[in-house]
């Protein structure tokens, strides 16, 4: 109910109090308007209150004229109208003019305060010469309000109209007891005899809504399958399109029958109906989101929220939905309205889904924005310090992406992606004992020691391709240097093959400055042929040591390394033997 509605329930509600049995009545007795005298208690009573109207005196004049046309056509104790000065008394005690048009529920309370149990209620408008009238007889039945359409009016003036509506009105109420009789059916469990009631009432008034609504209801109640529920609610809508009653069950039959999209087709006819029915509104979202279709539960949000802007109930929807619908610019948007709205929304969990949405996005600005909010407010959070360091990289801060990633390890020392932005950053700083350093301690606080050690191989790999570019045995013994200390410190077959690979080059290189100096015959020749022999045997025991567990990386070349070590190991051999003596 709107704040307009709420306030008119409760000014009847209060003005109730002063309403008592004895004043209705001697008020009655005092202006008679019906003949009959009193009505009897079980004498049906309605309510024709001022209809709407583009012109106010026309909607008064139109009220006026069918309430006429029911008292003198009807006997009080058969259909009772309530009198215009009970009607205008009551509203103006409440403090509303007389000549009010009231919404359904307003005017069904209004109802309920001078004891009418039916309400006739319409719109006119001038057509021509003449009037259109279209009305509806409205009932309530537990804390629904039930309607029901009448055709159609086009007529000369008020008094003609009124002489046709009162006709449709006398047509549709055949239906009713039928319609009683079914709800008391129901109220016994009696699903079968309910259905026939309703049935019964059809037959006598075949555009009954209120018995296709009895109906439905038994066949609900009775666990119908979901199309003799689709039925049933059609059956209603082709008479009154806007029934919630019969647009909700047939929303939750098609659910059943996992129809998702004739599903969502209601829910959405639903929402047009009662586009201010906050409670209504929040579920069909909710029905929506989770039928797959976020994307058509965002204009409903967006249409709550410009009656309550800032609300962080509905932005925390709202921003779900986008999230949901992959609308990341809006998400971020509305993110960051939720947390202006609601600063304990702010939570670690809505930072981690903020920047997972800016990622999306690829907005690496946001990114880094909301890594840096976050981890001021969460210090003690190793992954935002990990963010940070990302972003710091990528945007070619090196130092502050290595503080960023130490920091992330103090948190959280097992944390083997922070070690290993700090020992990869700190290589790229060209800080290589640093990076050692820090690869150390990250091993013995419990990091992964094969992460750790593939990223340490990172100068290796560059100082390989030097080697292989240049051939200098300066470079070779560089990589070889390189190798050795990963794998002092993590030893894997890539550092294996790397020490293999590079020991190997570098002897090769040996034996080939060592050929011409075993033809020389000077002694100083034969010293170093002598000492390059004993460094290239060395190195080749190293090859043959590594090469082996480095297989696994290359077979190909690794058998050709150690192909080439039994040939150089013979030519090495050789030279010792008649050089170093």
């Amino acid at each position: 109910m709107k704040s307009s509605q709420r306030h008119t329930a409760a000014a009847l509600g209060c003005f109730a109090l002063s309403l008592v049995g004895g004043p209705v009545l001697a008020q009655q007795g005092a202006q008679p308007a019906q003949r009959g005298g009193a009505p009897k208690g079980d004498t049906p009573q309605i309510l024709v209150a001022t209809f709407k109207s583009p012109d106010r005196a026309l909607g008064v004049l139109m009220a006026d004229e069918t309430r006429k046309r029911i008292q003198s056509e009807h006997n009080a104790q058969e259909l009772y109208a309530t009198p215009k000065n009970n009607i205008n008394n009551t509203l103006e005690a409440s403090g509303y003019r007389p000549d009010s048009a009231l919404n359904a529920s307003d005017l069904m309370e209004l109802a309920k305060q001078l004891r009418a149990d039916q309400v006739l209620d319409g719109t006119v408008t001038k057509a021509g010469a003449g009037v259109h009238v279209e009305g509806r007889l409205m009932i309530k039945a537990n804390q629904q309000v039930l309607m029901q359409p009448l055709p159609p009016i086009d007529g000369k003036d008020a008094g003609d109209a009124a002489k046709m509506l009162e006709k449709s009105l006398v047509d549709a109420s055949k239906a009713l007891p039928a319609y009683k009789k079914c709800t008391n059916d129901l109220r016994a469990q009696k699903y079968d005899d309910g259905a026939a009631s309703a049935r019964a009432g059809l037959a006598l008034y075949p555009n009954s809504t209120f018995a296709r609504l009895c109906l439905l209801s038994a066949f609900s109640l009775g666990k119908a399958s979901p199309d003799s529920l689709i039925s049933a609610s059609n059956a209603v809508l082709a008479v009154d399109p806007t029934s919630l009653i019969a647009l909700s069950n047939a929303a939750e039959a098609y659910k059943a029958k996992g129809d998702k999209d004739k599903a969502i087709e209601y829910n959405l006819r639903i929402y047009r109906a009662d586009p201010t029915n906050t409670s209504i509104v929040n579920s069909i979202i909710l029905d929506l989101a989770n039928s797959g279709a976020p994307d058509k539960a965002l204009p409903m949000i967006d249409s709550l929220l410009k009656d309550n802007p800032g609300d962080p109930a509905m932005l925390s929807t709202k921003w779900k939905l986008q999230i949901a619908a992959k609308r990341y610019k809006d998400a971020l948007t509305t993110g960051d309205e939720l947390i202006k709205a609601d600063t304990a929304a702010a939570t670690l969990d809505f930072y981690n889904r903020q920047i997972a949405i800016a990622q999306q996005d690829s907005n690496t600005a946001a990114v880094q924005t909301l890594a840096a909010k976050a981890s001021q407010k969460f210090p003690k959070d190793a992954s935002l310090q990990v963010l940070l360091a990302q972003g710091y990289r990528k945007a070619g801060q090196l130092q502050q992406a290595l503080d960023a990633a130490k920091r992330a390890a103090e948190i959280d020392p097992k944390n083997t992606n922070a070690w290993l932005f700090a020992v990869v950053t700190a290589s790229d700083l060209g800080q290589a004992d640093t990076a050692q350093m820090l690869a150390q301690k990250a091993i013995a606080a419990g990091a992964d020691k094969q992460t750790l050690g593939q990223a340490l191989l990172a100068p290796a790999s560059a100082a390989l391709k030097k080697a292989q570019e240049s051939k200098a045995r300066a470079d070779w013994e560089a990589m070889l240097k390189a190798a050795q200390t990963v794998d002092a410190i993590a030893p894997s077959p890539q550092s294996k093959f790397f020490i293999g690979y590079a020991s190997f080059s570098v002897a090769a290189d040996i034996v080939t400055e060592v050929q011409p100096l075993t033809k020389s015959t000077k002694k100083e020749d034969k010293a170093q042929a002598c000492t390059l022999s004993k460094q290239a045997e060395d190195l080749l025991a190293t090859t043959s040591i590594n090469m082996p567990a480095g297989a696994s990386v290359d077979k190909a070349a690794a058998g050709q390394i150690l192909g080439g070590v039994g040939q150089y190991s013979d030519f090495v051999s050789q030279v010792k033997k008649a050089f170093c003596k």
